[in-house]
């Protein structure tokens, strides 16, 4: 066949350019670029560094996993060394390689895999004011797993209602507030965003394809036991979603008519099967098979006030003391969960559009059910919520997905409805919708701007303050998060008294620096300091240091602001 003349070649091109499958992916190309511009420009605006002890904490133990290949963590709080000193079989609170057992393991194991294959460094010079990991590695991993979700919005959204929910659904994720800042938090909530959206496609396409008649068994059992799998990995990556299990087993046992609740089963069984070994490792390690996380319910009541639950070395747990002040926290905390997750605040008026279909009846029996179902495990979470505040209740980024896109088709019935005359007045209130959703992102990309998370963190200090120690040496600190991150020391928590202090560097391990910020000094000086629960420690704050404390050489860090102490004099650097 002989070749088309040059000039027909290039008339097609032009016209592909113009009209045709070229117009399409310059459309598209454009639309990328302006997100990629609008998330870096977030970030560069938003994130000056990790201000979340609790993303510190997984970030080390990234870390750990990378260079260890092992699960411990450089942050040793005093409640978790004296629960291994109560295990007869233990003896010893394992102060310098410290086994974990408040945290999941799925993002840290992340975390660490990342670590590695980049080799980002973690040798911070003591002037600098960023940290490579966190820029090359943290962030980018969070806004990769939120790109990909707000992908799976509009998957989930085609196969629940139609194409202009989808795409209508994906742009508001992606120009979301809520979406951004919790990426740029470091914590693993879009990770388990991700995970739960990913689980909820997987869920309705089994459902889907379960529903067709001509369609086999195994086209359909697939996705079913990946969407339980991906269940048991949200569970391993943030334990509160384990919600996501009551709601998508619900669903199964609604849409997969005949033998409805055999497939049910199978998808406990899976999750159950996925998640045990985790469970028989913390057994193994602590007694408890998730360890101590269901204690920190305890963090905040009135007998432990604040942090003194991690700070106390032996605490008091007997039934008595704890049910009264848990039961007490347990109803305070539910109407706080109630009003930030159910009047959906930061949903907006997309959340009030959600709440108002459990009103309206949808034609599709799939589509009603599941609505049914994601308001289950809104209330399950805030069940959660009410016993373990507001790091449970942040967990809500996982349903804004589905709030999102069934607030939209309700948006768009009521459109409908309307039946305007010129079809131009649809778009410009849809594009009305898209502004008044993305308002929060514009405000927070004007001035004025979040600066450095000082006080109390400072990479500077806590890097020099750190290279005063050698690693093998222990510091106590007020924030032993920080340290243990950016400093690369095993870092004890201050214990609650002072006695506790003694116990544990004389006993257990010496304690070869004190470092001391403003988490401490911004006590109240009445209620806390003078006469309250740290008392102990206020003639140390004021530099009365008592003629047996083992710490004597030092110096004050910013003016005061923060303190230094060592055991004899070492160069400071």
């Amino acid at each position: 066949m002989a070749a088309r003349p040059f000039e027909s070649r290039l008339q097609d091109l032009v016209y592909n350019v113009d009209v045709g499958v070229g117009r399409e992916i310059i459309r598209f190309g454009l639309y990328v670029l302006f997100f990629l511009f609008i998330i870096l420009f977030y970030t560069v605006v938003q994130f000056k560094g990790l201000k979340e002890e609790e993303a510190m904490d997984y970030a080390q133990l990234g870390r750990n996993l990378a260079q260890q290949k092992a699960f411990v963590t450089q942050c040793v709080r005093p409640v978790t060394a004296g629960f291994f000193l109560k295990r007869p079989e233990v003896q010893n609170p394992l102060i310098m390689r410290h086994p974990d057992i408040l945290h999941p393991p799925l993002y840290p194991v992340l975390l660490g895999t990342a670590f590695k294959l980049s080799g980002v460094p973690f040798a911070v010079e003591t002037n600098a004011r960023t940290f490579p990991a966190e820029q090359r590695v943290i962030i980018p991993l969070s806004h990769l797993f939120s790109i990909l979700t707000g992908i799976l919005v509009y998957m989930i959204g085609r196969r629940l209602f139609d194409r202009r929910v989808a795409v209508t659904g994906m742009i508001i994720f992606y120009l979301s507030d809520w979406v951004w800042r919790e990426s740029c938090s470091g914590l693993p909530l879009s990770m388990t965003a991700f995970l739960a959206a990913l689980a909820t496609l997987l869920t309705v396409q089994a459902a889907r394809m379960r529903a067709q008649p001509a369609v086999r068994a195994r086209s359909w059992l697939v996705p079913l036991v990946l969407a339980a799998v991906t269940c048991a990995a949200a569970a391993l990556t943030r334990y509160g979603a384990v919600v996501l299990v009551p709601m998508l087993g619900l669903y199964v046992y609604l849409t997969f008519g005949r033998r409805a609740w055999a497939w049910l089963l199978v998808f406990l069984l899976i999750f159950s099967a996925c998640v045990s070994p985790w469970l028989v490792r913390n057994y193994r390690v602590s007694g408890k098979i998730l360890g101590l996380a269901p204690q920190t319910a305890l963090i905040g009541s009135s007998a432990f006030p604040d942090d003194s639950f991690f700070r106390t070395l032996n605490p008091d747990l007997s039934y008595d003391r704890v049910q009264p002040s848990l039961t007490d926290q347990w109803l305070k905390r539910m109407g706080e969960a109630f009003s930030e997750n159910l009047k959906l605040q930061r949903a907006g008026l997309l959340g009030c559009f959600f709440l108002v279909t459990f009103f309206y009846g949808f034609v599709r029996p799939q589509v009603q059910r599941l609505r049914w179902c994601v308001l289950l495990g809104l209330l399950l979470l805030v069940m959660l919520a009410g016993l373990y505040g507001e790091s449970t209740s942040r967990l809500s980024l996982i349903f804004w997905p589905m709030i999102l896109l069934y607030g939209l088709s309700f948006f768009f019935i009521l459109l409908d409805r309307f039946e305007f005359a010129m079809p131009i007045l649809n778009k410009a209130l849809t594009a009305f919708l898209v502004l008044l959703c993305s308002l929060p992102m514009l405000f927070a990309l004007l001035p004025p701007r979040p600066g450095i998370p000082y006080p109390p963190y400072f990479q500077p200090y806590i890097v020099h303050v750190s290279a005063i120690l050698k690693p093998n040496e222990l510091m106590c600190t007020d924030m032993p998060w920080a340290t243990a991150w950016y400093g690369q020391r095993t870092s004890l928590q201050l214990p609650q008294t002072l006695d506790e202090f003694y116990q544990i560097n004389d006993l257990y391990q010496k304690i070869s620096g004190l470092y001391l910020t403003t988490i401490m000094r911004g006590r109240p000086y009445i209620g806390g300091l003078r006469s309250g629960a740290d008392k102990t420690w206020f003639p140390i704050l004021e530099q009365r240091i008592p003629a047996d404390f083992p710490l004597t050489d030092g110096f004050p860090i910013a003016e005061m602001d923060q303190m230094f102490l060592t055991d004899r004099e070492r160069l400071m650097k």
